[in-house]
């Protein structure tokens, strides 16, 4: 206890006394509180101990892919219908992937001038032929089977995931005179859209 605090306290005591015979109560709190302010009671220490906490994380190298309709709607026979869809992967950040357009549920490995015409819509039994490019000028197109000549053979695109959507834009052709014969109805397929990475 500093001088400063016990010369204080020594001066408060005759008051105190002065205040008690005066019939003046005071409570032991008060007291108390007048101790602790005086520093008489030392405070109480707090004790502090650390650890640590480890946190990780992995991230698995995956990939997805989805794509929209190829609708080439109404075919006015004779006339070439042209329409597009859209083929969209998402790979994690560094990720290699190669996107693959089947070969739909029609396909024929020969026909008409040649590999072109190997994917195919039906309409019961009758089938209608298209074509799929990966330019928007319909110059390269892209091959109904891996074991075809034409260009691409299938294979969409190689590129590397950033994590977020990419899409790829694929164009598709009805030939105007593949149409001419056909007889009326909705012709359908299915192309399996596989990304392997």
């Amino acid at each position: 206890m500093s001088f400063q605090t016990l010369t204080f306290f020594r001066a408060g005591l005759p008051l105190m006394r002065k205040l008690v015979d005066m019939g003046v109560h005071i409570s032991p709190l008060a007291v108390l509180a007048l101790f602790m302010g005086l520093g008489l009671f030392p405070a109480a220490k707090a004790f502090t101990s650390t650890g640590n906490m480890d946190v990780s994380a992995t991230i698995e190298t995956a990939c997805s892919v989805s794509a929209s309709p190829m609708a080439f709607g109404v075919v006015q026979p004779g006339v070439v219908k042209e329409t597009e869809a859209i083929v969209t992967a998402v790979c994690t950040s560094g990720t290699t992937y190669t996107l693959d357009l089947g070969d739909g549920l029609n396909h024929i490995t020969t026909g008409g001038t040649g590999g072109q015409y190997r994917r195919q819509m039906a309409s019961a039994a009758n089938r209608l032929p298209y074509i799929f490019y990966i330019d928007a000028t319909r110059a390269t197109q892209i091959d109904a089977s891996a074991a075809g000549t034409l260009a691409y053979n299938n294979l969409l695109t190689s590129t590397v995931g950033n994590g977020v959507a990419q899409p790829v834009t694929i164009y598709g052709r009805v030939v105007g005179a593949e149409s001419l014969s056909k007889i009326p109805g909705t012709y359908v397929d299915t192309v399996v859209v596989t990304i392997a990475f």
